[in-house]
């Protein structure tokens, strides 16, 4: 297995846990809070807003860490 595969593989892996532990514990239990339909997609919606926003926001200081410090 070439150095490449290997990286890729451990990168393919961790983001499907990745995934699977934000679903598990943010969308489950949000969508499990409401008993109607629509209310249950509302939530997600707003959940997966709420999720990215801070997937950015820990990108962008992850960004500027970089600038910083290792430039």
């Amino acid at each position: 297995m070439s150095g490449d595969l290997t990286t890729y593989l451990v990168v393919g892996v961790g983001g499907v846990v990745a995934l699977a532990t934000v679903v598990w514990l943010i969308f489950v239990p949000v969508v499990q809070m409401y008993p109607t339909w629509w209310q249950k997609t509302a939530a997600g919606v707003l959940a997966t807003v709420v999720v990215w926003a801070f997937a950015i926001g820990g990108i962008y200081v992850g960004l500027q860490v970089v600038d910083r410090f290792l430039s």
